[in-house]
């Protein structure tokens, strides 16, 4: 049993099977999907930047995929899954800054999806609209990745199959690798038993060259203190080398009307200072009778994932390692749904899906600071002679949040028109044993230590009206309601020089009104007889209230009487844009091309800013969130040709990115406008810098297939060798990159000219 949305490879249009990256043309709403991913050369990155509207954060220190949809990303902001399960990991690496840069460079964190591109098939994205178990404590919208089945390995109603893939980059992208093997037994009558295990590998390295010639490490600067790497440095490249191992393995049933896959997951890394080992266990049914009262389906899953710090691992400068410190996520979801199916007449009919979606989701720490040296710099504040405070609320913050969805999704068609009305109720808790906040802090109610816990109740709505006009215009209008409740880490983090944990409990949820506009076109010979057109092109304005940002108030000095608090506070954000994608197949040849124009108005968070150390004063905290606006334009287009009965393919992919930005790594104070320092200074301002113009990217490839189903693959990247900073790079900003005097550095790059060959093979 696949994913729901794979059944849209049953839709027929005109007598003809409409394929999964066929079928965002025919669907009403900004939706789109991505196939073949794992058997793609480009990175699972680079695949999901060219979904309109889709883009990604890319943070060499965490080893995840991390979703941008419009600008904003992070749980419940983007409910990004996997095989329909929502991605709760939340990665910190350590400080970047430990030997160099004076400590400037503070450890990342990113929630993102634990996972190699290698074991997925493809990713349907869906924007401003939600349905389903999709649409819970989703604010923006949802990605869902789909793993590879037993579909995926045997093939021509075999009953054993094998795929196998392997390719090698130049330019420290290293070998990516990967097995599979499945099993299937046919039942008599109807049915079939299936087992299926792969496993994947990559190794991917930061010590490239760029474009133009010269390595990375060169735009670091000197080593003036000789410990072997520069010091204005955008990170430190021997840490993040990287070696993820990935395994999957399914048992799928299915007989008469039932079906079930049992899956088992698991991904281990070791990267940035900490070993990474994340388990999912997955158990999806269906039982479809073919009635129009009985569709019903299950889902349960349970997720752990453990962070283990190395010895010398240090994090918000606290000695991590040390003190062991591991950083624990559990998380256990639950989902029941059945379709009901009504025929009014012969010209209305009537779908409905009521489910109830669960999630528990939990965040736990431990360090023993009786395992730190107090002789060690990073164990011990010569302050006050006690262990680091700011440390002990810094690190993982710990907190549970269960969040319950009851959801109605509705499709009404009448003739040519067709409405779809979803609404959901989410009820929420966020909960913590949390310590005591300081008197002066007004924020904080209550002040004493002990369990604390907020609840609310949101209701989602999510409304859309088509009419199909033609197969060239089916027109569509929506607006939804959107609400996410806020997370663990922006809510108990809390980074100060005393042992108070000051936070803001009077944070509220977010909730955003989003308004759409669009068309679709698609048809199968509209030129010749065998090729297909699609076109989608969609207008939205997204207005966030409460809207959570962090900063700092009070005074740097952290005086009894001012202290410097650093909190969560409440705004508003606005987002608007056009999306577009125009997919043509000819067999021959093929173009696909997409567009994104977007415009952002929205509070800067200061831990976006990554900054810390002795180039911001006491400012001490890591990225709990990271910069998220995307490029003013983004456009991808993939065009082909194909010869010898399609064996032969040679295709060139142009990336433009418009004017990107980047927190600018400059700090200033609101009050006289100065650089940290100033006993006067109450809180800082933070701007945004644009990053030198990008260029357009070329990359060409080509694929040859000798044998049936053996395919042998090259690509080279960034063909013009052009030297850029890329956009959305996490280490494209930080405090290290201020040289003095007010002068900003741009010391972080993208690879240079790659070339990349592989093969795949399925038998």
């Amino acid at each position: 049993m696949q994913e729901e949305i794979l059944e849209f490879d049953t839709l027929e249009v005109s007598g003809t099977n409409v394929k999964n990256d066929e079928k965002p043309f025919i669907t009403p709403g900004a939706v789109s999907s991505r196939e073949g991913i794992n058997t793609d050369t480009q990175s699972l990155d680079s695949i999901v930047r060219s979904i309109p509207g889709g883009f990604t954060q890319v943070d060499e220190s965490q080893g995840t995929i991390s979703v941008n949809i419009r600008g904003l990303t992070g749980l419940g902001r983007v409910n990004t899954q996997v095989d329909g399960v929502t991605q709760t990991f939340f990665g910190s690496s350590e400080d970047q800054g430990r030997y160099h840069a004076n400590g400037k460079i503070v450890g990342t964190s990113a929630f993102g999806a634990a996972i190699d591109q290698n074991l997925l098939v493809g990713v349907d994205m869906q924007r401003g609209t939600f349905s389903g178990a999709g649409g819970a404590n989703a604010l923006m919208g949802s990605a869902n990745f789909r793993t590879i089945g037993i579909s995926d390995i045997i093939s021509d109603n075999r009953s054993f199959g094998v795929l196998t893939k392997y390719s090698y980059g130049s330019n420290k992208l290293g070998p990516s690798y990967m097995g599979a093997v499945a099993g299937k037994y046919n039942f008599t009558d109807d049915g079939f038993l299936g087992l299926m295990y792969a496993y994947s590998g990559r190794k991917l390295s930061q010590g490239y060259k760029i474009g133009g010639g010269g390595l990375l490490s060169d735009l670091g600067g000197n080593d003036a203190d000789g410990d072997g790497r520069p010091d204005n440095a955008a990170f430190d490249q021997s840490n993040l080398t990287q070696k993820p191992i990935n395994k999957l393995a399914k048992v799928e049933f299915q007989k008469n009307a039932s079906s079930a896959v049992l899956s088992y997951r698991r991904y281990d890394n070791e990267l940035a200072g900490r070993e990474i080992n994340d388990d999912n266990y997955q158990l999806n049914y269906r039982f479809d009778p073919e009635t129009e009262l009985v569709d019903l389906r299950f889902l349960a899953a349970y997720h752990k994932a453990d962070q283990y710090y190395n010895e010398t691992a240090s994090f918000m400068q606290g000695a991590a390692g040390k003190m062991k410190g591991v950083a624990t996520n559990t998380a256990i979801t639950l989902d029941l749904s059945n379709a009901f199916y009504f025929d009014l007449n012969e010209a209305q009919n009537l779908t409905s899906t009521l489910g109830v979606n669960f999630l528990s989701n939990s965040y736990d720490r431990d360090f023993d600071t009786s395992s730190c040296d107090p002789n060690d710099s990073m164990c011990y504040d010569y302050d006050n002679g006690t262990y680091i405070n700011y440390f002990r609320y810094g690190f993982a913050p710990e907190g549970k949040q269960k969040i319950t969805t009851i959801y109605l999704d509705n499709t009404y068609n009448y003739e040519i028109f067709e409405l779809n009305a979803n609404v959901n109720a989410m009820y929420y808790e966020l909960s913590a044993d949390k310590g005591a906040c300081r008197e002066v802090n007004s924020y904080c109610e209550p002040k004493e230590a002990g369990y604390f816990k907020q609840k609310d109740m949101k209701f989602n709505t999510s409304l859309m009206a088509s009419l199909k006009l033609h197969t060239l215009f089916t027109p569509f209008i929506s607006y939804s309601r959107t609400h996410r409740a806020p997370n663990v880490q922006e809510f108990f983090f809390s980074s100060t020089y005393d042992d108070f944990q000051d936070i803001n409990t009077g944070l509220r949820p977010e909730f955003s009104d989003t308004y759409q506009i669009g068309f679709n076109s698609f048809k199968h010979g509209l030129i010749s007889e065998h090729d297909v057109f699609g076109f989608k092109a969609t207008y939205f304005y997204t207005d966030v209230k409460d809207y959570i940002y962090n900063k700092s108030i009070g005074n740097i000095n952290d005086t009894a009487d001012s202290p410097l608090l650093f909190l969560s506070f409440n705004g508003e954000a606005k987002f608007s844009g056009i999306e577009s994608e125009l997919y043509y197949d000819a067999g021959f040849a093929y173009a696909k091309i997409s567009y994104t124009h977007q415009n952002a108005d929205r509070q800067i968070s200061e831990n976006e800013a990554n900054a810390g150390g002795g180039g911001s004063a006491n400012i001490k905290h890591t990225g709990q969130s990271q910069f998220s606006t995307l490029p003013k334009d983004i456009a991808t287009a993939d065009l082909g040709l194909r010869f010898w009965d399609k064996r032969i393919v040679f295709g060139t992919l142009i990336k433009y990115t418009g004017k990107t930005e980047r927190v600018n790594p400059i700090l200033t104070n609101v009050s006289n406008g100065t650089t940290p320092g100033a006993p006067e200074d109450n809180t800082w301002a933070f701007s945004t810098q644009e990053l030198p113009k990008i260029p357009t990217i070329i990359d060409l490839y080509a694929s040859f297939e000798p044998l049936k189903n053996f395919v042998i693959r090259s690509e080279v990247q960034n063909l013009q060798d052009r030297n850029y900073m890329d956009a959305l790079y996490t280490y494209n900003s930080s405090s290290a990159q201020v040289a003095g005097n007010d002068i900003t550095l741009f010391n972080n790059a993208a690879r240079g000219r790659t070339f990349v060959i592989g093969f795949s093979y399925k038998y």
